[in-house]
């Protein structure tokens, strides 16, 4: 009498993979964070990347509750880093626009006027903001001196009227450069104050206080002098004349009493 042969037991079946629970988002985020990182350097495009690396960090916390934790750290990281370099860069760049339109004040030398030296052979002096009496020299050796005010009655035919009290200053540009230099180009005049308020200009071709300003040339080595006068307050105070020879050169700020 046979006997039937037990059956073998079915073999269990394997196990099926763990799924990954935003593993996805994690590889999105560090992917984001590689394009934040490599345009961050770009002037206008990284304000493109910067957001990228921003959603990349949105994504990337999200993935850190799943199961691809370090992937998603490391993203988050990669995305911050594209960040913070893009605000380094684009605040360097306002920097140098500021710079460059605006002008950054008294970074040249102040020095005791009237020296018969040419401006950009003088030796160096200690850095201070320069008032009537001194010369200030830019970088290339351009040089300016402003004169103490002197008082002036308008004439009747000057363009200011109404002027309570008015005073004049005698400028003189010294050409310490290897270039010719165009008078027009120094702004003086574009920003006088007197006590905190803006000081009017007087044009008085006809009177005492002249204040027209005399576009020249002045070539290397040589200079030009003229007056520029301002209608001010009753009483004494503190006049600004500001001067800036380019737009990407420091102004120099004049300050002193008249």
């Amino acid at each position: 009498m046979t006997y039937p042969q037990p059956q073998a037991p079915y073999p269990t079946p394997p196990a099926p993979p763990a799924k990954t629970k935003f593993g996805a988002l994690a590889w999105t985020a560090l992917i984001l964070g590689i394009v934040g990182v490599v345009g961050s350097p770009i002037i206008i495009l990284n304000n493109l990347t910067a957001v990228v690396a921003g959603v990349g960090i949105i994504l990337g916390v999200i993935a850190v509750f799943g199961s691809r934790k370090v992937l998603a750290i490391i993203g988050v990281a990669v995305c911050v880093a594209g960040v913070a370099i893009t605000v380094s860069v684009q605040k360097k760049a306002v920097e140098e626009l500021d710079a460059l339109f605006d002008g950054t004040t008294n970074q040249g030398q102040v020095s005791s006027s009237g020296t018969d030296k040419p401006a950009a052979a003088q030796a160096p002096a200690a850095a201070e903001s320069p008032t009537w009496g001194k010369r200030y020299t830019w970088k290339d050796g351009l040089a300016v001196d402003v004169a103490a005010p002197v008082p002036c009655e308008p004439g009747k035919y000057a363009v200011s009227q109404g002027v309570v009290r008015a005073v004049k200053f005698t400028i003189v540009i010294t050409n310490g450069t290897d270039k010719p230099f165009e008078t027009a180009m120094l702004s003086i005049g574009g920003d006088a104050q007197f006590d905190g308020r803006k000081a009017e200009s007087v044009f008085d071709s006809s009177g005492e206080c002249g204040g027209s300003f005399e576009s020249g040339t002045v070539m290397p080595g040589k200079t030009y002098t003229y007056d520029k006068a301002y209608s001010v307050g009753a009483q004494p105070g503190e006049m600004q004349i500001v001067l800036q020879p380019g737009f990407s050169s420091d102004k120099a700020v004049f300050t002193g009493p008249a």
